[in-house]
């Protein structure tokens, strides 16, 4: 795990003393080592985390001749059947290291090598004789890329902090972003809150040479085929496909834990863990909060595996003093509050291991969300029991009929709720359109005007292969709302130089995840219905059948005391004023309302993390 950068001169000037500044701000990233290359015009460079092959696996890596370069961050977990073939093709390897097999598999496949990559990834390759630059990242985006193009060239990071250090970038807002975030807390496309420098999307590359750059796709979600229809044999390819995803990502030469919340998919995880690792150091949030604490279900799971507990009790009085540095670490304020009891448990974590497992993608790959009820009960309905697709052809009055049904079967009050955005994309929104124009100061809407994600999200879910309603709500969050909360890990996990890894998404459980047909993912309108039968004779009885809780936290009580002076601060007129996204005025307002509800929370913890980042990464560019 690492940091990388790099800047590619159109010029051919040196831009090593830029690239050696943004590997000083990564150095989080990767605190054992830096190192750099350098050729006619680029620098690449890297801050390494050491986990695999701790002696000969420093970076920047090349093949024999020198002629490919590489910088990479994340792990490789099919590297050694796929280092065997190259061997066997005549390629000559020089450590254990996994980053080296992507040196060679581009010299071996060229950018084809890409679609047989199973891991987590973002890397930067320079190809000398070509004099190309390729940028990529792992088909779902569990590692992050930032780019920036002008007339001048390329540069790219992990991070967006490390652009602080390019004097090319012209650091701005932007507008577009800010109203994704302000309408869904999250944003979407390529954009980041920074004008002009861009996220690369999951599952692609982007690559640059003499002719120009240009963005290649080479993975998308698909699959779609409902070929497993049985519960018994999704439960036992889950049950399977769970554990060898977790034995491949075992791999580590460093002390190696696991995150355990008490819910069903880090309780898996860490089930299966255990059998491979005696004792496995697991961590866990607990709040005062019984309705919030999930601590006697992850306590019941350890003792069942025998792991080792780690109790983290998450105490607010720390946030106020805590809140600037999670922000600088977050890199952009699209974090929901959860961001709070993740950045503890990491905090504890890095004290004891330097790799962690987490349970991230179950909700999303196999359906524990909700508001994913509405679109099984609507393709219940509406379409064939096999496919759960719209009847081809079907006449208007039909399609009346059928919401009629599917009004009568759900009620009124649950069918009109999910008629919102919560049913078109599967979350609310936090401000409406009329809100954000009222917030948000007129020099930042103007170049904005007219932006809805609303229209960006319907054109991601037009895409999905499958005509199924929950196929392609649960699709548009992989494509929209997963990456989000896998950037918020890194960011979080990387802050301590801790890197976390996600079984769940593995090559293997993914594909499953698409072969399930939707009649049965929810069966019954059991959320994760496979999971749950899967894990029912293996996980106690409890963890199975509570409630969800996840990473919730009692923010309206933080809010109303722990963080009210934050609160004070960040919102004053005069912050405001400084800052100069917000009107004042209607700001005030919300900050000197008594906090009653979830949505009055939400509406005050957004302005409150845009507040703070503009003051870091805009006005005073730099951490506090």
């Amino acid at each position: 795990m690492c940091g990388i950068c790099g800047r590619l001169s159109w010029s051919g000037d040196s831009p090593t003393p830029t690239v050696e500044e943004m590997a000083r701000t990564l150095r989080h990233r990767g605190p054992d080592k830096d190192g750099f290359y350098e050729d006619k015009g680029l620098t690449i460079g890297y801050t390494r985390l050491s986990i695999i092959d701790l002696e000969t696996g420093d970076q920047p890596m090349a093949n024999e001749d020198e002629s490919v370069w590489l910088v990479h961050n994340g792990e490789l977990y099919n590297y050694k059947p796929l280092r065997a073939r190259l061997k066997e093709a005549g390629h000559r390897f020089r450590t254990q290291c996994d980053t080296e097999v992507y040196v060679h598999a581009y010299e071996e496949w060229g950018l084809d090598f890409l679609t047989r990559l199973d891991g987590m990834f973002a890397l930067g390759l320079w190809d000398r004789p070509k004099r190309r630059l390729v940028l990529s990242r792992d088909p779902l985006g569990v590692k992050p890329v930032y780019y920036r193009v002008d007339a001048g060239g390329i540069v790219f990071a992990s991070e967006l902090k490390a652009f602080l250090s390019d004097p090319g970038a012209q650091l701005s807002l932007d507008p577009q972003a800010l109203i994704d975030y302000m309408t869904f807390q999250n944003i979407y496309g390529s954009k980041s809150f920074i004008r002009g420098i861009h996220r690369l999307p999951p599952g692609h590359s982007l690559v640059a040479d003499e002719s120009g750059t240009r963005l290649v796709r080479f993975w998308e979600l698909d699959g779609y085929t409902a070929s497993v229809k049985s519960s018994e044999a999704a439960a036992e390819a889950y049950a399977g496909s769970l554990a060898e995803s977790v034995s491949d990502q075992l791999m580590s030469d460093v002390p190696l834990g696991s995150h355990l919340s008490g819910g069903m998919d880090s309780s898996s995880v860490v089930l299966a863990a255990s059998a491979h690792i005696e004792g496995l150091p697991v961590f866990t949030a607990f709040f005062d909060d019984p309705a919030l604490d999930e601590m006697p279900y992850a306590q019941e799971v350890a003792d069942a595996v025998g792991a080792r507990m780690n109790e983290v009790k998450i105490d607010p009085h720390r946030i106020p003093s805590e809140f600037a540095r999670m922000t600088w670490h977050l890199d952009e304020p699209k974090a929901g509050p959860g961001m709070i009891p993740a950045w503890f448990v990491a905090e504890v974590a890095s004290r004891h291991v330097r790799v962690v497992l987490t349970g991230h993608g179950g909700d999303e790959m196999f359906g524990g969300y909700p508001a994913y009820l509405f679109p099984y009960y609507m393709g219940y309905l509406t379409g064939p029991r096999d496919g759960w697709g719209p009847k081809r052809g079907a006449t208007s009055l039909g399609e009346r009929l059928n919401q009629e049904g599917l009004k009568r079967t759900v009620g009124l009050p649950v069918y009109s709720a999910f008629r919102t955005d919560l049913g078109a994309f599967g979350h609310d929104s936090t401000f409406s359109a009329r809100q954000v124009r009222l917030l948000v100061a007129q020099r930042h809407l103007g170049t904005a005007r007219g932006h809805d994600p609303r229209t960006y999200l319907n054109e991601v879910r037009a895409t999905c292969p499958s005509r199924a309603p929950l196929d392609r709500l649960m699709f548009l969050d992989a494509k929209t709302y997963l990456p989000s909360l896998l950037e918020n890990e890194d960011r979080i996990s990387m802050a301590f130089s801790l890197e976390a890894r996600v079984p769940i998404l593995g090559q293997r459980m993914v594909r499953l995840s698409t072969e399930i047909a939707p009649a049965l993912r929810l069966r019954g309108g059991t959320l994760k219905f496979v999971p749950r039968m899967a894990m029912a004779s293996r996980l106690p009885r409890d963890v199975i059948s509570h409630r969800k809780v996840g990473f919730s936290v009692p923010l309206v009580r933080w809010l109303r005391e722990d963080m009210s002076g934050l609160v004070d601060s960040a919102m004053s007129r005069g912050a405001v004023e400084a800052v100069g996204i917000f009107n004042p005025e209607p700001v005030d307002v919300l900050r000197t309302r008594e906090v009653r509800s979830a949505k009055d929370a939400e509406r005050v913890w957004t302005i409150l993390r845009v507040q703070e980042w503009a003051r870091q990464f805009l006005v005073q560019r730099g951490p506090t």
